[in-house]
């Protein structure tokens, strides 16, 4: 199961830079298993992060990881050993000069060259306490005092309902509900999809295009960065495991609790590229982190 944290930054007041406080954390993966869940949070003195690692569509391990773990884990340590006044040029620096390191030690190199989809990647939504500024690359979103920040892919909008679609159709067909959450055709149907999409990462000329974090070139101008007011008082940051983000974790886990009761396959109320299999906790990994700024 996952658990809610409660811890405090040691940092005191610094001029107009606030103190981090964590006062809800909570994280659970789809399968029960923390090992195998791919969402991950940082918070040091000066930043706090959410990092979502990508579904593993090769179905392959290293190492006993999934590649979003491996890119989770390698972004995580990343942010965690920057400097205090790093910039979002310097954490892509840091974290590709890392995960290339991972790809070595993995054996990655040659692999991902020829399938792209093998490569580690993972999306991130960071906060920097020293400037002031939100860092937001794929589809991790926030909260700043109540308001939604999401970063949605419209690449994702087509693969949602496309499976959406198809499981319409399976149903049609004389399958039900539970012998989908049993297999997922609606998903094998469209895994080729998700894996040509891994072509398009970061090419944000290309119609389908879209940022995230994989040990290769990020265009830094195309990262979104937003500015944190002086008079922000919380931030909530989750990974897109909360259908509807809100503003305290039980409200986000009620909204989800009411998807999975409703529409278990996420494919009319909720459309996803995934859905709640049997044995299973969630359609995806989740993670749910509030700080307020004192």
């Amino acid at each position: 199961m996952g658990s809610v944290k409660t811890t405090e930054s040691k940092d005191e007041r610094n001029g107009k830079k606030p103190v981090m406080r964590l006062i809800e954390q909570f994280t659970e993966g789809k399968h029960g298993n923390p090992e195998l869940c791919e969402d991950l949070y940082v918070l040091t003195e000066n930043f706090a992060a959410v990092v979502d690692g990508a579904t593993n569509v090769s179905g392959k391990l290293f190492h006993h990881k999934t590649p979003g773990r491996i890119a989770a884990e390698t972004i995580k340590t990343s942010i965690e050993e920057l400097e205090p006044d790093a910039d979002v040029k310097q954490m892509i620096k840091t974290i590709n000069a890392n995960m290339q390191k991972v790809h070595e030690a993995y054996d990655l190199t040659e692999e991902i060259e020829r399938y792209r989809w093998k490569a580690p990647s993972a999306s991130l939504v960071v906060y920097s306490r020293h400037r002031q500024e939100i860092w937001q690359i794929g589809d991790c979103q926030f909260m700043m005092d109540g308001v939604l920040h999401q970063n949605e892919k419209d690449i994702d909008h087509i693969t949602a309902n496309a499976r959406s679609m198809y499981l319409e159709a399976e149903l049609k067909k004389g399958k039900t509900i539970n012998d989908l959450k049993e297999r997922d055709t609606g998903w094998e149907y469209i895994q080729p999809l998700i894996q040509q999409q891994y072509y398009l990462q970061n090419d944000l000329t290309n119609q389908y295009g879209f940022e995230v974090v994989n040990g290769f070139l990020v265009d830094a101008s195309d990262i979104k960065v937003i500015k944190v007011p002086e008079e922000t008082k919380h931030l909530v940051f989750a990974s897109d495991g909360y259908p509807y983000l809100k503003d305290t974790l039980v409200e986000s886990e009620a909204m989800l609790k009411e998807v999975l009761e409703e529409d278990p396959l996420c494919f009319r109320k909720f459309k996803s590229a995934k859905g709640l299999m049997n044995g299973n906790r969630s359609y995806d990994d989740r993670l749910y982190m509030k700080i307020i700024l004192e």
